[in-house]
Parts: C-alpha cells; sequence; structure tokens
C-alpha cells in the first residue's frame, strides 16, 4: 500500500481536468509496470508477517528430553487455505503427551522448527473456503486441537474448530479439548450415557488433567456415584468436581477399600503397569476397564476369568467440532469447566514443561499466547 501511494502522490498543480488527463496519457505505457511493482509490494509485506511461536528447535534422537532445544521465534504466519480457518490463540496448555512425543518419541516426518502443543482456544481471524468452514465466521470464539498450538496465529482444519463455550473464559476452554475428549471418548467405548447412568464409576487419578474431567464426564453421563483416588491435600478439590467418594492413595489402597464387584466402569488415568489385574475383581458382571496405556490392562490369565467384563486401552483419535459441541453442552449445562493451576507466557515454555514433567500438576497447566479483545467481554 506503501508503493502504491507512493507512485499516485501528485502536487497541486495537477490538478486540474486536462493536467490529470495529460498525466494519465502519460502514465498508460507504465501501467503494467505499476500493477507488478504493487503486487510485488504486497507479497513483500506478506511474505515478512511474523507470529511468535513456541518450538523444539531440532530432533533428538537421544530418548532424552533437552528443554534446552525449546525456544521461542518468530515465524511466518501461516496462509488461509481450503477448508482451513486461521485462528488468533488466546491460550494453549501443557499436556504430558506434548513432551513425551517431541523428545521421547519423535516423528521421523516432522520438520524443524516444530512448533509445540494441540489445545488452543481464541478468535476465528480467517475462514477458508469449503463446507466445512460455512459455520464459521471471523471473530467467532472457538476451541479445540491443533498441529502446533503454541503460535499466535494456527491453521486448523475447519472440521477440527468448535464453538468455545460461553460459560468458560478462553484461557479455561483452552485446557479442556485433549483431556476431555479423550474422556468423551473412552465412556462412549464404555456404552455411553445408556451404560452408565444410574451405575458406580472409579476413576484412578481424580486430581489430574484426563482425571479431573472424568469425574466432571462421569456425572455429565449419568453416573449415581463416582468414586476417585487423590492426595489428602487435593480431597476437596476432586470432591468440587462431582466425586462422592474419595481414597486417599498414601494411606490406603483402592483394590483393598473398594468391596469386590461394586463397580460398573473403571477410567484409569494413572495407567500403572497391571492396574486391570487389580481391577477386574472389583467390577460388576458386565463391567468395563478403560485405561489409556496398554501396560495398564490385565493379564489375559485376570481376563480370561471374567469373560463378561471387557477392558481396553486407547489414545484419543477423535477431535471434530461435534464431539467439541458435545463437550461445549457440557460446559453450557455447568457439567464442564477445567481447572488451571498456573498459567505461563509463551516464552516460559521450558517451565511449564519442566513442571509437567515433575508429575503431581492439580488440573492443567495453562499457556497464554496472544492478546484476544473478545475475551474481555466474556462474563464467567
Amino acid at each position: 500500500l506503501k508503493c502504491f501511494a507512493i507512485l499516485a502522490h501528485r502536487r497541486p498543480h495537477l490538478a486540474t481536468p486536462r493536467s490529470r488527463a495529460a498525466m494519465a496519457s502519460s502514465l498508460s505505457p507504465l501501467r503494467p509496470f505499476v500493477i507488478a511493482l504493487g503486487l510485488l509490494c504486497l507479497w513483500t509485506v506478506s511474505a515478512q508477517e511474523k507470529i511468535r511461536a513456541s518450538v523444539v528447535v531440532s530432533p533428538t534422537v537421544d530418548k532424552h528430553i533437552h528443554l534446552e532445544r525449546i525456544a521461542t521465534v518468530d515465524l511466518p504466519r501461516p496462509g488461509l487455505a481450503e477448508g482451513v480457518a486461521l485462528v488468533q490463540v488466546a491460550a494453549s496448555s501443557v499436556n504430558p503427551c506434548n513432551w513425551k512425543f517431541p523428545f521421547l518419541a519423535p516423528d521421523p516426518s516432522w520438520t524443524y522448527p516444530k512448533v509445540l502443543l494441540n489445545d488452543f482456544a481464541g478468535e476465528v481471524v480467517e475462514v477458508g473456503s469449503g463446507t466445512a468452514c460455512r459455520r464459521l465466521s471471523r471473530g467467532d470464539r472457538v476451541w479445540g486441537m491443533a498441529d502446533g498450538a503454541a503460535a499466535e496465529v494456527v491453521a486448523v482444519p475447519c472440521s477440527n474448530v468448535g464453538s468455545a463455550p460461553s460459560t468458560l473464559s478462553l484461557a479455561e476452554a483452552a485446557v479442556l479439548p485433549l483431556v476431555a475428549l479423550t474422556g468423551l471418548q473412552g465412556f462412549r467405548w464404555a456404552g455411553g450415557h445408556d451404560f452408565i447412568v444410574g451405575k458406580t464409576v472409579l476413576v484412578l487419578g481424580g486430581s489430574g488433567g484426563t482425571g479431573h474431567t472424568g469425574i466432571q464426564l462421569a456425572k455429565a453421563f449419568g453416573a449415581s456415584k463416582v468414586i476417585t483416588t487423590c492426595s489428602s491435600g487435593n480431597i476437596d478439590f476432586v470432591k468440587s468436581m462431582g466425586a462422592d467418594e474419595v481414597i486417599d492413595y498414601h494411606s490406603q489402597r483402592w483394590y483393598d477399600v473398594i468391596p469386590e464387584r461394586s463397580v460398573d466402569l473403571v477410567y484409569d488415568t494413572v495407567c500403572q503397569d497391571a492396574t486391570g489385574d487389580l481391577a477386574y475383581p472389583l467390577l460388576r458382571d458386565g463391567g468395563r476397564f478403560v485405561t489409556l496405556l496398554p501396560g495398564a490392562l490385565a493379564s489375559s490369565a485376570k481376563a480370561s476369568t471374567r469373560p463378561d467384563v471387557r477392558q481396553t486401552f486407547y489414545m484419543l483419535n477423535q477431535t471434530s467440532w461435534e464431539d467439541l459441541d458435545v463437550l461445549h453442552g457440557f460446559a453450557a449445562a455447568g457439567k464442564l469447566r477445567g481447572k488451571i493451576s498456573k498459567t505461563y507466557p509463551l516464552d516460559s515454555m521450558r517451565d511449564a514443561f519442566a513442571e509437567s514433567i515433575a508429575g503431581h500438576v492439580i488440573g492443567k497447566l495453562a499457556v497464554s499466547v496472544a492478546h484476544v479483545a473478545a475475551e474481555e467481554a466474556v462474563v464467567v
């Protein structure tokens, strides 16, 4: 635009109709050049537009965690494409997988610098063409998951962008997608509302990210009783999430305290090896054991003693806007919210990862990414 302004700028003595006509005639041969120069200027400005992002700068091959390889850098702003929305990210959050995969199991196909994190909440700034994008508009408050959410602007497939609940701040919304979608997928596998309503659910690890959302989702699906485990300092917190009975794992072993065949569903977010062997005796006929790691499954020998009991482990593979809308409905009804134990700025990702690695995070760690004006109007 500055280039065009310079070329178009003329002195007052050219203001008469005759002089303007003469100037137009004299510039005609230059018109293609002027247009090309203007387009070049616009391309240059676009190419130079940068965003801040937290990245891991190089791959790790020794299976060790190298926090020194995390940096905050300037990257080109992502471009718009069909089926994609550009979202200005207000906040994101740290999940254990966000440091495990980059350092312990990096994808060989990744290119570097690799932008970190997945959860996001923010505001739509541009919407691409395509059927999936028609429900989105500039200025919408949204949430979801993206590959590389620790950036001021992220390009997200429209099919993975949901409307953020107005009952939650964008920061609180940002800590929910991965952990709540994980719980939603697990409870659906168990049978959803039809199976859970009126039943007893045991959530192992109730004060963590997947745990505190698991308690709430169990209640949202209609469980009549939710039992959970945590340390004594977090008992009040898990009760505020909806737990009816709490077992302090420092002083009691849950598999000794809970009577045999008294639980219908065990949702295991701790995932210690062979947890299923301990859970199976507690499950009623037709019960379900759901865990997030394969090592926690019941052994074949134990499982064979209870063929009516089903078990599974899984990793989240459903991030559609339809599922986000289910969570939106729970949040709007006051049945789902995220607990933020601490918020880190974007350039303190090393510290955020270090706290997550140390363990015992209550709820989630949030990351403040960019200022979104619409956030100021939200009443929580």
